[in-house]
């Protein structure tokens, strides 16, 4: 039997990514690994694998960025001794990372979601962004650039899983600590069908948004959707953030549901879509390999460009040939439901991917 230890987020805080560890921990079991989880970094040793949830950094130890790397590097050397391996999970959004000046001291980097193109992780352009999709034909100096991998360093890139894996059933806030630790059997996912009587076009919730340093490039396609929208002579639900079981409500009584990219290309809101029986359109995931992967063009979701030039045609071709298209809405929420269930394919995600 062999031990996986998981250094995750604060212990407060049981709702995370690390949700399909939690649920499948026997699965793993009768795979001959040990799920252990940790929250504190000084008790980490005697373990074959340490996991590390790379946001343990930012917020658990509220480690500055002068000092990240130094006492990172040392931690790192002081595990290795009793560790055989290290597997460094980026927890951030974005198929880019901005964590790549570690990987040398890690076994395995594992991602959410990776760019098919791997190149692109080792090009030396300047002017790359760590998202991909804000790149401009004009050369110009990224908002947010980024260190790209060693070359030598490469295959320690590994495929991880995406949030389609989170928890979301919704118990409000006292359970949701919980959440981790109850069954599905008992409290399973509340999935809409798709031909329930839809009375709304569409909803999409938010107000117009600037990054910290004053630049709108992360938010620039949420901040198109919105504008317009604003247009449109649709049955929207729009304006400011609602509570969360209104939110539930609204989208399982909407057709259409859009999901532009943020921080990442991937989203809450895509899964939230497939459980309620909405269409997902989203830009282009063409770019992409993730797990699990549900986002397969016009099968599963409709793809727009990258600039969302085409979202408001496609919108109106949508809604006007509705029944069409509710196949596709079907599809999705049936592939993903499969892959909700399917302890299977996670624990051998994992295990390819570490050993």
């Amino acid at each position: 039997m062999e031990t996986l230890k998981i250094l995750d987020w604060p212990e407060q805080r049981f709702y995370s990514e690390t949700h399909p560890f939690h649920r499948w921990k026997n699965e793993f079991l009768e795979n001959g690994l040990k799920i252990k989880y940790c929250h504190d970094h000084k008790n980490l040793r005697d373990a074959d694998f340490l996991m590390i949830h790379s946001r343990y950094f930012d917020r658990g130890m509220n480690i500055g960025k002068g000092l990240r790397q130094e006492q990172l590097v040392n931690f790192f050397e002081d595990i290795k001794q009793t560790t055989r391996k290290i597997i460094w999970f980026d927890a951030a959004d974005s198929s880019g990372s901005a964590d790549f000046t570690l990987i040398q001291y890690v076994d395995v980097f594992l991602k959410k979601q990776l760019l098919k193109d791997k190149s692109y992780y080792t090009s030396q352009h300047s002017n790359n962004d760590l998202r991909i999709w804000l790149n401009t034909p004009k050369p110009e100096k990224p908002n947010h650039p980024f260190n790209p991998c060693p070359s030598d360093q490469l295959h320690k890139l590994k495929l991880g899983w995406n949030l389609g894996l989170n928890d979301y059933r919704y118990f409000g806030y006292k359970l949701s600590r919980l959440s981790n630790f109850l069954s599905y059997r008992l409290y399973p996912p509340k999935f809409s069908n798709v031909t329930d009587p839809r009375t709304l076009d569409l909803t999409f919730r938010g107000t117009i948004h600037k990054d910290g340093n004053g630049s709108v490039k992360v938010s620039e396609q949420r901040n198109t959707v919105l504008r317009m929208l604003g247009e449109l002579n649709l049955n929207i639900a729009s304006g400011s953030s609602i509570p969360k079981a209104r939110y539930w409500k609204e989208l399982r009584n909407c057709k259409l549901s859009i999901s532009p990219y943020g921080w990442g290309e991937i989203c809450y809101r895509d899964f939230e879509s497939f459980i309620s029986g909405a269409l997902l359109i989203k830009p282009s995931m063409h770019h992409l390999e993730t797990y699990p992967n549900v986002f397969i063009p016009d099968e599963t979701y409709i793809p727009v460009s990258w600039d969302l030039n085409d979202l408001g045609e496609k919108l109106d071709h949508l809604l006007s040939n509705y029944s069409e298209y509710q196949a596709i809405a079907q599809n999705g929420q049936e592939i993903y439901k499969k892959a909700v269930y399917d302890s299977g394919s996670f624990i051998n995600t994992i295990l390819k991917a570490i050993n």
